[in-house]
């Protein structure tokens, strides 16, 4: 095969300018690694916080003879107005009863400007023991929606509440998180054990009950 020059207006590239091209590229590539493992570990790390508190949640409940409740507070009602997504734990001060409207009925409280209209009548209140302070999600998680089986629909704003009963029984619950990009995971909470199971992949509660 022929060699052919290139000419003198035609332009291409020396060995020295693809190595330097190539060492940044490595440099990019090195910086960012530390920062990916960072939130891989960050997300293994919530995910596991979530299912060892739905354990401890159902115990406490059982030995304080109390009713204690996560509280999932999903993005407010106005899109524009971005917030971090929060839980945390509360428990009644007495005996209490859920209702399917339950988180409806919480979400028009919480407009209220009135103090005793916006006090919970049930008595909760935040309970630290568990949780020292409510909890962040990581960054490039989201909290997507709630499903209950108390509830027809699923909960996609204001706060979602997951109950563990003094009897041992649980709300039985599917919450979906989304993470960056493709990322999705169901944790599924067992209505007897108070026990989660993280899935990997978005499933519906009726496709969990179902299996």
């Amino acid at each position: 095969m022929e060699w052919i020059p290139l000419k003198p207006n035609e332009k291409g590239f020396t060995l020295i300018e693809l190595m330097v091209v190539l060492v940044i590229m490595g440099a990019v590539i090195a910086l960012s690694m530390p920062y990916m493992n960072n939130r891989n570990s960050q997300t293994k790390r919530f995910l596991r916080e979530f299912t060892v508190l739905t354990r401890e949640l159902h115990t406490r409940a059982k030995l304080n003879g109390a009713v204690y409740r996560l509280v999932i507070d999903l993005e407010g009602l106005d899109p524009n107005i971005p917030r971090a997504q929060l839980m945390w734990v509360e428990k009644a001060n007495g005996a209490t009863v859920m209702k399917p409207n339950e988180e409806e009925v919480a979400l028009e409280r919480a407009k209220e400007t009135d103090p005793e209209k916006k006090a919970d009548p049930k008595g909760f209140e935040v309970d630290k023991s568990i949780l020292k302070q409510p909890r962040e999600l990581p960054p490039g998680m989201k909290f997507d929606k709630v499903e209950l089986a108390r509830a027809k629909n699923p909960v996609t704003q204001g706060k979602a509440f997951i109950h563990f009963m003094p009897q041992g029984l649980v709300d039985e619950a599917a919450v979906h998180i989304k993470g960056e990009k493709t990322q999705e995971w169901t944790i599924s909470i067992h209505p007897l054990t108070g026990k989660s199971e993280v899935i990997s992949k978005p499933i519906s509660l009726q496709e969990i009950k179902s299996q």
